[in-house]
């Protein structure tokens, strides 16, 4: 009897899930504001490997030294690195307007500024 109703609470959800696509986009808060360095923050945090791939993007464009996948692997790890510590210290400092009107650390202010300059 439980496994039955655990099972229609699932189908349930997934059919509201479903029913409301618009739950699953996010609204990013207008800029200058601690949520919306807060919400910098975490997106930084979760997504900063991206910066790995798009360096290893740049790089396979270029005629080097080093073979490609090398240099774009090494430079994608320092960024990584870089944005994640970023998105760290954004999250921690979300609530002061540090730097002022909450500027973002690292330019693109968001790693998913990068797809949209991948062609």
């Amino acid at each position: 009897m439980p496994m039955q109703k655990t099972r229609l609470c699932l189908i349930l959800l997934t059919a509201l899930m479903a029913a409301q696509p618009s739950w699953a986009a996010v609204q990013m808060e207008p800029k200058g504001t601690p949520m919306r360095k807060l919400q910098r923050g975490v997106i930084n945090i979760a997504l900063s490997p991206v910066e790995i791939s798009h360096e290893l993007h740049l790089e396979k464009r270029k005629d080097g030294y080093l073979p490609s996948w090398v240099s774009g692997l090494g430079r994608g790890s320092v960024y990584t690195v870089g944005r994640a510590l970023s998105g760290v210290y954004d999250l921690v400092t979300f609530p002061l307007p540090v730097p002022s009107g909450y500027e973002p650390l690292v330019y693109p202010e968001l790693v998913t500024e990068h797809l949209e300059d991948v062609k």
